[in-house]
């Protein structure tokens, strides 16, 4: 009889174990699994975080308060002063139909409105304008006058439509 109760016993132990061993195998799989996807999620995020990096780097080049060798003399807020002048001037342009004026080979159609504007150096602006039948792009160039106005001229534009 004891040797019954101990292998009843052994045999008990033996399939306990063995559920044991199979379902701590499911759960390391599990958690490697996991582990693997927030590897790739993290490699990922850093590749990302590196192509944001290079874009901005790139953007700031191409920005009139970000590149210090621009206006050497200047300090920076006279730098955000001339871009917030700028950016006034051309959104001006909206309220008065001054863009037309600018801009002399743009169809006829429509009321064309400013609606992005990158200042990319001392000399250039792109804007970017739309009416209701086209939009458009364009590079200007600016001057400042001693009376701190504005002078623009249009180099080149496209526009396309909608």
């Amino acid at each position: 009889m004891k040797f019954k109760i101990v292998f009843y016993l052994f045999i008990f132990v033996c399939i306990l174990l063995f559920f044991q061993l199979f379902n701590t195998n499911k759960v390391l799989n599990y958690q490697d699994d996991l582990i693997q996807k927030q590897n790739l999620t993290y490699i990922k995020l850093k590749d990302s975080i590196k192509g944001l990096n290079e874009y901005k780097s790139t953007n700031n080049y191409f920005s009139l308060t970000a590149d210090s060798n621009l206006m050497k003399g200047e300090s920076n807020i006279d730098l955000v002063r001339l871009e917030n002048q700028l950016i006034d001037v051309l959104r001006g342009l909206n309220s008065k139909q001054g863009l037309r004026k600018l801009l002399t080979k743009i169809p006829k159609e429509g009321t064309y409105l400013v609606d992005q504007i990158k200042v990319v150096n001392r000399k250039w602006v792109l804007i970017g304008f739309k009416s209701d039948l086209y939009w458009g792009q364009a590079l200007i160039e600016y001057s400042i006058k001693q009376d701190n106005s504005v002078q623009l001229k249009e180099l080149s534009h496209f526009v396309n439509p909608l």
